[in-house]
């Protein structure tokens, strides 16, 4: 690279660094209209030179770099490395206040509680009060029942009980309601905190303290507490994940959760989903096979309430989840019309290879092996797991179809693509046991008895492997 080539370089680093491109980057179209309405405020920003720096930072026909956005700003004058720096840091600020207000805008309810509080300040009893009532209303009539619900409740009979505080001394107060709201949004986030502790120690081996652990589970218990939504969907699943063995637990928060999907932020309602999903494959990881269909249809109706989708995207992960749930349960008609359906909310970089890959399992299972060897010729599998998944499902097809000198080669290419790969851990040794065994399934001779109990027992006892049924089958038909 030449020496003006590398300044160029660095120059244009410089600009994809800053703290303001990163976040103009994270805009969608909408808010970069807005965004632009922000900067045209006079209250809210004066600088023409920053009207015009987040034009050069959004302008889709390619970034500049800080000398070529210096001489857009400032044609003539001398580069100044500091003032652009300046600029920059000055812009950044301004989008952080729309990016506030953008917020704000989305939680009405604490907006509402701010008004409350610049009423009282400044003595508009008349105005407080109106405003207070509305809340109140709205607050009533919603059927929502999350903590954040509770919290809002809690915070707006604070100001009022604030309010009358001030006027009205000898009245009686609000205060039974404030306490009621307070330790309803206390236990629900509580709880809550509880369930995202055990399901990060359920996965990364960690340990936290919970405080007061046993006295939030006491007391949610007791005193009624269960009738409300945001306190039972927490204890549930709270139980659920601290007793796993437990069926009832996995029942009594699947049950509230079904019932409590529109009453719950969308956000807050799919954590919860990903919750029970997430426990349901740990058991099914756990040989607890009953929990495949519940896996299912927590994944049904995720799907349905539009819950696992994030910015209009289905993950590949989630779409590989679901076609190899319904798959072990032999759903292949699902499992086909599932992955045509949702092919297209896939990243469009994506589609292509997860489509196929799923759509060469479900051939495969209904044993048309052609079929199955033209979907997974479709796509260039460049992840790890779904390379090796491809070409798993090709070795199959070569042995079912009796192509054994086709069947030799891929395997030793196997082998050969495992050798050269490094750190891959637990993944890298099933496939490297799944090519072993399938090497010797080939070389096994017919009427060989011992050397067939052998390699059964081998299979039988190896881990990890992932393949373990079909081998054995394999085995069983020679």
């Amino acid at each position: 690279m030449s020496i003006s080539a590398y300044i160029a370089y660095h120059l244009l680093q410089f600009m994809t660094k800053t703290f303001a491109y990163e976040l103009i980057q994270s805009f969608d179209k909408r808010e970069l209209r807005e965004a632009r309405k922000w900067l045209a405020s006079p209250y809210f920003n004066q600088r023409e030179d920053l009207r015009q720096l987040f034009e050069l930072l959004t302008d889709k026909r390619g970034v500049l770099n800080r000398e070529q956005i210096w001489m857009k700003l400032f044609p003539g004058q001398n580069y100044d490395d500091q003032h652009l720096r300046l600029l920059l840091s000055y812009l950044y600020r301004t989008l952080e206040q729309f990016l506030l207000q953008q917020t704000l805008e989305e939680h009405e309810w604490h907006v509402r509680h701010l008004l409350l509080m610049a009423y009282r300040k400044r003595g508009l009893e008349r105005h407080f009060t109106k405003t207070y009532h509305k809340q109140q209303q709205e607050l009533n009539q919603t059927n929502q029942s999350h903590p954040e619900h509770y919290l809002a409740r809690y915070w707006q009979e604070q100001a009022f009980f604030q309010q009358q505080a001030s006027t009205e001394r000898t009245r009686e107060h609000n205060l039974q309601n404030m306490e009621d709201a307070l330790t309803i949004a206390f236990l629900s986030m509580k709880l809550r905190q509880a369930c995202w502790l055990l399901a990060h120690e359920a996965v990364y081996k960690a340990s936290y303290q919970i405080s007061m652990e046993e006295a939030i589970i006491q007391i949610a218990q007791k005193e009624d507490y269960l009738k409300y939504p945001a306190i039972a969907v927490y204890y549930y699943c709270y139980h659920m994940l601290k007793e796993p063995d437990n069926t009832q637990h996995f029942v009594h928060f699947r049950t509230h959760l079904f019932e409590q999907v529109n009453r719950f932020p969308q956000e807050e309602i799919r954590d919860l989903f990903l919750l029970a999903i997430n426990f349901c494959i740990r058991q099914i990881n756990r040989t607890a096979e009953d929990y495949l269909q519940e896996a299912l249809e927590l994944y049904e109706k995720g799907l349905t309430a539009g819950l696992l989708l994030e910015n209009g995207v289905l993950s590949r992960f989630t779409y590989n989840n679901i076609a190899g749930i319904a798959l072990r349960l032999q759903r292949l008609d699902w499992v086909e019309q599932f992955l045509y359906d949702y092919r297209l909310l896939l990243a469009k970089d994506q589609q292509e290879a997860a489509y196929s890959l799923n759509a060469a399992r479900v051939s495969f299972l209904k044993k048309d092996y052609q079929q199955a060897i033209a979907y997974l010729q479709r796509a260039d599998y460049k992840d790890f797991i779904n390379n090796m998944v491809a070409k798993t499902i090709l070795l199959k097809c070569y042995y079912e179809l009796d192509e054994y000198d086709l069947l030799d080669y891929h395997l030793k290419t196997m082998r050969s693509f495992l050798r050269r790969k490094r750190r891959m851990g637990y993944h890298q040794q099933n496939y490297k046991n799944i090519v072993s065994f399938a090497f010797r399934l080939l070389s096994l001779k017919p009427g060989d008895k011992a050397a067939k109990s052998q390699l059964k027992q081998g299979i039988e006892l190896t881990e990890p492997l992932t393949e373990r049924k079909w081998l054995l089958k394999k085995v069983e038909e020679l």
